[in-house]
């Protein structure tokens, strides 16, 4: 598929549209919460409702393309398809926490087309095509371009990650990479919605993030954010990161410091007595 500037103002509209969808719901009472997986994997109504209008809307715009879901859950069958978080940090919304975001990204097989990551809270936009720069838009429309930051040390980065909702029942929860960071960088910030933690690598506010355990709709998106704003995106192999892979390392580009995320959480992982997580294979 070709992406041109139409396209990108559409889905942004789409987006914006779910989390207006979502911020009613919240005001009206309707964004009931239950249980998914387990007592701390939650979802709302909100989600459900919003990836039913995200999904609709796509659909007419775009006749034929498939979209795979969180709530619905249902990969693709063809190469082009829409990867959808209704709303990426589901805990930090039931919670009325702010920094929760519709993430929206279309892919052609391993290829990410289009990145939109809207901000619920701070009601702005992020977005990036291949070759095309990475942006934030603001409500107004006021749009500004996304750099990543220029730290080349691990003890000045300010890194971002998150934990596994199997924290409780595996030592192999990022626990160890977590204590391997803290008191080796600026400082460590579990903020809950991957998304979000993507673009502020890719906005400068943050110089790395990494995290394990995660789906296509949580990171796709903001792969293409980070690599269009000057970072680099690898699994915690050093391989160059796909939608395939479940665990991602992303920082502002400078060899020094991926090299040193990578090794850290390499290092930090050899002290494991067993790991849920395949990841030099």
């Amino acid at each position: 598929m070709r992406i041109e500037q139409k396209d990108v103002d559409l889905v942004i509209a789409v987006a914006r549209g779910a989390g207006d969808l979502a911020r009613r719901m919240v005001a009206t009472g309707q964004a009931t919460i239950r249980e998914k997986s387990s007592e701390i994997d939650l979802v709302t109504a909100a989600d459900v409702a919003a990836e039913d209008f995200i999904r609709a809307a796509l659909d007419r715009l775009y006749p034929g393309v498939a979209l795979w879901g969180e709530e619905s859950n249902q990969p693709p069958a063809q190469d082009d398809f829409w990867v959808v978080d209704p709303i990426d940090g589901t805990t930090n919304f039931a919670h009325n926490v702010a920094y929760c975001s519709v993430n929206i990204a279309l892919q052609e097989g391993l290829t990410t087309l289009l990145a939109v990551t809207y901000h619920i809270g701070l009601d702005c936009t992020y977005y990036a095509r291949p070759g095309g720069g990475a942006y934030v838009r603001a409500a107004s429309g006021r749009e500004q371009p996304l750099h990543t930051s220029s730290t080349s040390t691990l003890r000045r980065a300010l890194l971002i990650t998150g934990f596994p909702y199997h924290r409780a029942e595996s030592q192999d929860n990022n626990g160890a990479e977590f204590a391997y960071f803290m008191p080796r960088t600026a400082c460590v910030r579990n903020l809950g919605s991957a998304a979000l933690d993507l673009a502020h690598v890719a906005m400068g506010a943050a110089d790395g993030y990494w995290e394990a355990w995660l789906n296509p709709w949580d990171i796709g998106a903001g792969a293409l954010l980070v690599r269009e704003a000057g970072g680099l995106v690898t699994t915690y192999a050093g391989r160059e990161w796909t939608i395939r892979d479940n665990n991602i390392i992303a920082s502002n580009g400078d060899p020094a410091l991926h090299a040193a995320l990578l090794e850290g959480v390499r290092t930090a992982r050899t002290g494991l007595s067993e790991t849920r997580l395949n990841v030099y294979g």
